[in-house]
């Protein structure tokens, strides 16, 4: 008999189980050998926070690795797995063709590319949402969601694993400008918020198979904010800020855990977990007469009493309006629409100072140790460094100013759309001729205007299809959701009804606010940010660009 420990014997098994090893490394993609450093969904999860140290200074002829123009055009931001970085887009006059490429981090080499028939299609221009919610990746594979309804999941060769088309559950989307809420995630589930004028909730579904786990119904309300997966005490939760109020839920079954309402403007930006703290942003809403809101606040997720969270502090000035906020050390960082940015305690919500930065920011800040990066839509950046002083470091930008990279192969549709802030179809009316004509359809006296000659759009139109009496003023229940929060920034004479007037000046305003939304919105914008790997990957519509330190 041989002895156990035989060197010939040992030799053997050492040699086969290298090779089953071998043969387990070479069956899988090397990204699950490399995922420590990852930003696998939008905002990294929420944080926006990056494992690894990131470049501080770049510029269009420094540190700018590789950048490629990208098939179609797309709103997400990207996401980075194991040395992959992929992207979503959309091609064609009508969006009809989904697109989800996978490209080498540090080359730029395209790994795959997965194209899918869009169940519903619209006008790709900048009125609607065009492949806006960011994908989601994880060592199986990538989930990615299209405002078309489509939602597939792919393995890392390409592969389609599953789709479900979710319209079939809601309806047609119902918002003006499409779905452009992204999916969050935990190591089995995908957690998709669906909130427009049908049918709206939140959806858990199965990584592995696409089938749906649970659904809780949720207000329909026009929203584009993105729920996210909070560690509370060791326990995981799904939060979902919107609509005016927040809520949290379990991961298993979807139900209640808490919910704070009396929110204002919370249908853009997301909500940020910093430890058992929660920041909810908010954004000024249309018609404001004042900057504060009634949000951008801090809730103490350890603390339910009678079913809501306590509000450790709310921000005076403080607004996010597209970018979300984030959170470096012991301050919180809010950016809003005229560029100010305000540094806030996070522990006691007082106001380090304020600080206007000339940058207009559609992308949320990227957090790397002690630096904050904040990316302009016009390719600039500029890197700062926490504290209660205002510390800028770097600024940088993709491109020169004067001459940007233009899309070589992506066309702007110029099929006419459905009207909004000012554009119409043919047939249709602007907002302008909507205000002319409920104007001229007034009756003598104090008589409303005749509901029976309404024109057939423009927002004032739209509004007026929910007088329900035909009386030609908005009321209670008529009033839609999204304006019942600031009727008293709107309701002029205090009577807690809309007439013919007050509904008047607001479309008026609305236009008016809206007026350069064409020039302002012409690519390349910078639309979303992924850090991983010390690298810094910036998207804009047509152009993806990867930042590396030379050398």
């Amino acid at each position: 008999m041989k002895p156990i420990c035989d060197p010939r014997r040992l030799y053997r098994i050492r040699l086969a189980y290298g090779c089953l090893l071998i043969s387990a490394v070479l069956a899988k993609p090397s990204h699950t050998l490399l995922a420590a450093d990852t930003w696998g969904s939008f905002r990294a999860g929420g944080a926006s926070t990056a494992a690894s140290p990131l470049p501080v200074r770049w510029s269009e002829n420094q540190s700018i690795a590789w950048q490629q123009e990208l098939m179609g055009y797309g709103q997400s931001a990207p996401v980075i797995y194991g040395g992959r970085l992929v992207v979503t887009s959309v091609e064609g006059s009508g969006c009809e063709t989904l697109v989800v490429t996978c490209l080498d981090l540090r080359s730029g080499e395209t790994l795959w590319m997965y194209r899918h028939r869009a169940s519903a299609t619209h006008p790709s221009t900048y009125m609607y949402s065009r492949a806006a919610p960011t994908p989601v990746a994880d060592a199986n594979g990538v989930y990615a969601f299209f405002e078309s309804g489509d939602f597939v999941g792919l393995d890392w060769s390409g592969q389609l694993r599953w789709h479900r088309n979710e319209a079939e559950a809601f309806g047609k989307f119902g918002n003006n400008h499409g779905i452009g809420s992204s999916p969050a995630a935990d190591d089995h589930s995908l957690y998709l918020l669906i909130e427009h004028d049908g049918p709206s909730s939140l959806v858990s579904i199965s990584k592995e198979t696409g089938q749906t786990q649970w659904s809780v119904d949720r207000p329909s309300v026009k929203s584009w904010a993105s729920p996210i997966v909070a560690n509370v005490d060791g326990r995981h939760q799904v939060v979902v800020s919107s609509g005016g109020s927040a809520c949290g839920y379990r991961t298993d079954d979807g139900s209640a855990l808490w919910q704070l309402d009396g929110l204002d403007g919370n249908t853009v930006p997301s909500p940020v977990a910093s430890g058992n703290r929660l920041l909810i942003p908010a954004r000024l809403p249309e018609f404001a007469a004042d900057g504060q809101v009634k949000a951008n606040c801090c809730l103490d997720l350890s603390n339910i009493s009678d079913g809501s969270p306590a509000v450790l502090w709310r921000a005076d000035k403080a607004i996010s309006e597209y970018a979300s906020p984030v959170v470096c050390g012991d301050f919180a960082y809010f950016i809003n629409k005229a560029s100010v940015l305000h540094c806030i305690h996070v522990k006691t919500g007082e106001v380090a100072y304020r600080k206007r930065l000339s940058l207009d920011c559609w992308a949320t800040p990227v957090v790397a140790g002690d630096l904050i990066y904040f990316f302009a839509k016009n390719g600039q950046a500029k890197v700062i460094r926490s504290g209660d002083t205002y510390d800028e470091v770097a600024v940088n930008s993709l491109w020169d100013p004067l001459s940007p990279p233009l899309p070589t192969h992506y066309v702007e549709s110029t099929v006419a759309q459905t009207p909004h802030h000012g554009h119409a179809s043919a047939g249709e009316t602007t907002d302008a001729d909507t205000n002319h004509h409920a104007a001229q359809q007034r009756h003598d006296g104090d008589k409303p205007h005749d509901a029976g000659a309404r024109p057939a759009g423009g927002m004032l139109a739209r509004l007026m299809a929910g007088d329900k009496n035909d009386d030609g003023i908005l009321e209670g229940d008529e009033i839609p959701g999204m304006f019942r929060s600031i009727l008293s920034r709107v309701d002029d004479n205090g009577d807690g009804r809309l007439d013919s007037d007050e509904l008047k000046a607001m479309a008026k305003s609305f236009a008016e606010r809206r007026a350069d939304a064409a020039a302002s919105a012409r690519d390349p914008i910078v639309y979303g940010v992924a850090a991983a790997d010390g690298r810094i990957a910036i998207r804009t519509g047509t152009r993806m660009y990867v930042i590396a330190d030379e050398g």
